[in-house]
């Protein structure tokens, strides 16, 4: 009874997804992903990022997202459900059911008590900010790795209590398949050594620190074995080039940590994406006030010396700190998003239900009854708005809607409405988001782009080049926004490249690459200086690219093959494009015209690739 009612919860609350749509990177990742359309692809899952199946687009070879088990549920899904979204958000409420029994599994194994672990898990059920997680069919990178980290967590435990090896080994078993889920996965092995120092304290500490550094080498091995495949895939561990300055992202954290512990604790504002500015310097308030806040909850929570309430406050903020190791990484959108929480959750709804269970404790002749009362009155709000923050996520547009209608004042919310506006085929409606938020804030610089996008679709490609000069000599550079500007001087190349005035389009180009040296700017320099005959110029441009982006673009290797074949070195050309037919996917549309030039080029025997 006590494990029926969240899970009973955790479906009813969500089951009005069911008739939502496809929403933001569904379309991608699901309607224009031909990988997931085949099983003979699931092997490239394991060997590839996400968003490798955009595989002609520079931009996507660089992306640190390596989540093969996302891929091959999405390659399921697809066989089950095809392109119709009810059978998709059906599997991700199943999902959410499936982490909601485990957390009642796993909170039962740590207190012993059913009736805590039957409301922990009620409260985690319909908790409103889990709606992302859930109601978007891509958020359930975290729901699946939640899913897997629980019961980790569970044999771990168990372990404890019998000794048996095969328990451990079936945990370490499930910790691999977390990460493979997700990344973030890496630091549940801290929450084990501190279960091993301080939460299981029934030795002297030396035994402790012993048993803690050898299950620490135990959770290494599955760790070692991800990165390693994660280096093979992506090229690289840790992601991407990092956007903003690690001085001020550090002074950032405690900001960024209350507003997270804000969207547990108070159930409003729920959106796709919070508007977040960078702490500048120590004595700013914006890092006082948040670091004497987090001072604040930490003595409370070692005030009331729990260890059951400080496990849950360990587990929050070891499931949250890939997320906040990695914020000077991330896009502007996604600096604050509210599916990191999914798993953390946990740690916050176990702390909650341990003070529902105090405060009825201090009545004596009715304290089950107030317990009961405050349990179903704190359920029955957060499944209000769990209810009704699930159909924001309808579609795109009403993502998006939903973001402006929560921070009307964040100019990023309006830029990102005008883009699902566009997409919808509202162009008008648009251009009016897009110069609102210049309104809002003339710096913007994806406000910028956002507009010359529009209106190069448009065919005023003139117009185009005047929006982006605009923003480039409005947008002050720092170490802020130089991806963003790096952005606007590769597009502005590209557009005085089709207006014939190669001049400016180099100039552009290489400036691109002096604000912020990436692939991006590299490879389209490189393909500037191929169209115009300029062939040892592109051989550079290209190689550099090579060095930055993942073994599997196979693009890269096309243009340099053309290249060396143009500077004669027909050795070298045929080795890239070789490697080119190696690479490209089945449906790229050069393959069959780049086999028969390689056929031609030796003198008809037969290429290689498939």
């Amino acid at each position: 009874m006590f494990a029926v009612v969240p899970v009973l919860l955790a479906v009813v609350t969500s089951i009005n997804t069911l008739w939502n749509h496809f929403a933001t990177d569904d379309l991608e990742q699901i309607l224009n992903n031909s990988f997931i359309k085949t099983f003979s692809n699931l092997p490239s899952a394991f060997t590839k990022s996400i968003w490798s199946f955009i595989a002609a687009d520079v931009v996507f070879s660089v992306d640190p997202y390596f989540r093969p088990l996302f891929s091959s549920l999405f390659t399921v899904n697809y066989a089950l459900s095809g392109d119709k979204p009810f059978g998709w958000h059906l599997i991700n409420i199943l999902t959410h059911a499936a982490v909601t029994f485990m957390v009642f599994l796993v909170t039962r194994e740590l207190t012993e008590r059913s009736w805590t672990a039957g409301l922990t898990a009620s409260l985690f059920a319909v908790h409103p900010v889990h709606a992302e997680s859930v109601a978007w069919i891509s958020g359930i990178a975290d729901p699946l790795m939640t899913l897997f980290v629980l019961p980790s967590f569970l044999f771990y435990m168990r372990f404890r209590k019998v000794g048996s090896w095969y328990l451990l080994l079936i945990s370490l078993g499930f910790f691999f398949l977390a990460l493979l889920s997700k990344e973030t996965a890496i630091t549940f092995p801290l929450i084990v050594a501190y279960c091993e120092l301080f939460h299981f304290r029934r030795e002297e500490i030396t035994r402790r620190l012993g048993r803690a550094a050898q299950l620490l080498l135990v959770f290494l091995v599955p760790a070692l074995l991800y990165l390693a495949m994660r280096y093979i895939a992506l090229g690289n561990i840790f992601g991407g080039q990092p956007r903003y300055p690690l001085g001020q992202s550090v002074l950032t954290l405690p900001l960024v940590v209350l507003r997270y512990l804000g969207l547990m604790a108070i159930p409003w504002g729920y959106s796709y994406q919070h508007s977040l500015t960078f702490v500048e310097t120590p004595a700013d308030i914006a890092f006082l006030a948040p670091l004497a806040g987090i001072i604040a909850i930490v003595a409370c929570i070692a005030f009331v010396r729990s260890r059951l309430a400080t496990l849950g406050a360990v587990w929050f903020i070891a499931m949250l700190a890939p997320a906040l190791l990695a914020l000077r990484q991330f896009e502007p959108a996604a600096l604050l998003q509210e599916r990191y929480l999914y798993a953390p959750s946990f740690g916050v709804c176990l702390i909650i239900a341990l003070g529902i269970e105090w405060t009825a404790a201090r009545f004596e002749s009715r304290g089950r009854e107030i317990g009961v009362a405050l349990a179903v009155l704190l359920i029955l709000v957060w499944s209000v708005v769990l209810i009704r923050q699930n159909r924001t996520w309808d579609d795109t547009v009403s993502v998006y809607r939903n973001s402006v209608a929560v921070a009307p004042e964040a100019p990023l919310s309006h830029v990102l409405l005008a883009r699902s506006l566009y997409d919808a085929g509202r162009p008008r409606e648009a251009e009016t988001e897009a110069r609102t938020a210049l309104n809002l804030d003339p710096h913007c610089a994806t406000a910028y782009l956002s507009l010359s996008y529009f209106t190069r679709l448009s065919g005023k490609i003139d117009k185009a080049c005047e929006i982006l000069e605009d923003g480039i000599s409005t947008v002050p550079e720092s170490t802020m926004n130089r991806q963003d500007l790096a952005t606007m001087y590769v597009n502005l190349g590209l557009l005085y490249q089709q207006r014939k005035m190669f001049d400016l389009a180099e100039e552009k180009l290489l400036r691109s690459a002096q604000v912020s040296p990436r692939a991006v700017a590299w490879y389209y320099t490189g393909q500037f200086y191929f169209e115009q005959g300029r062939y040892d110029e592109a051989r550079a441009q290209f190689e550099q690219t090579s060095a930055a982006v993942p073994r599997w673009f196979a693009p890269i290797h096309l243009r340099l093959g053309m290249t060396y074949e143009a500077l004669k070195d027909t050795t070298r050309a045929q080795m890239e494009l070789e490697k080119y037919l190696e690479l490209a996917p089945a449906d790229a549309p050069d393959r069959d015209a780049t086999r028969k030039h390689l056929q031609d080029m030796r003198g008809g025997a037969p290429a290689k690739g498939k």
